[in-house]
């Protein structure tokens, strides 16, 4: 079993920086660690298969529609386009392996992508402000609440935007372009002034 290693590993030195205004720091960033990603795509004519087969997985439905996520116990379920789907959950769960026993061939594909993707989060009275230097995206907590998703481009980057909390977005973006992403956004958090932090554990 090879180890996953963090993309940003030699980005993420601890600190930060005094913001323009009175040295405040009011944001912090950094990584997101301890989660798996696995995808689900149906085949078009097996969409239903697909819900009964992951009902006794994830003891709920499936999300009907784009944009919202769906808690089950401590997994998120994403629907990211015509019958495909995203489930996040904390390392250590068997998840895929329980995916791959519920979805027979016939019915759809199971990919693990936690490999591929590198969990950026931001944090803070700020968290908007910052992010709406890059995203072309309505972020008013009315238009986009909490628990709400979005594919978006930040810095010329595909990125998911989770909304997590009241003043936090965590971006899922390609680990390839992940440290671009993150210079971008440390770069334009000078003016808030940033704390740089990694959580090891993701629920």
């Amino acid at each position: 079993m090879y180890e996953r290693q963090s993309a940003l590993a030699g980005a993420l030195r601890p600190g930060g920086r005094d913001g323009a205004a009175g040295g405040e720091r009011l944001l912090r960033l950094g990584e997101a660690r301890g989660w798996q990603l696995v995808q689900i795509a149906a085949f078009a004519p097996a969409s239903g298969e697909l819900q009964r087969a992951l009902q006794p997985v994830l003891n709920a439905a499936l999300p009907a529609g784009f944009g919202e996520v769906q808690i089950a116990a401590s997994r998120r379920v994403l629907k990211t386009g015509p019958g495909q789907f995203w489930i996040m959950t904390r390392d250590g769960d068997d998840l895929a392996r329980d995916l791959r026993d519920a979805v027979v061939p016939g019915i759809g594909a199971v990919t693990p992508l936690s490999h591929s993707r590198t969990c950026i989060f931001i944090e803070g009275s700020a968290a908007r402000s910052l992010l709406a230097k890059g995203i072309a995206l309505d972020l008013h907590p009315d238009a986009f609440r909490r628990n709400q998703f979005a594919l978006t481009a930040l810095h010329h980057t595909t990125v998911l935007i989770h909304r997590s909390g009241a003043d936090r977005y965590d971006l899922y973006a390609m680990r390839t372009f992940a440290l671009s992403v993150w210079d971008w956004l440390i770069d334009a958090a000078l003016p808030f002034g940033y704390e740089v932090s990694v959580e090891a554990g993701k629920d």
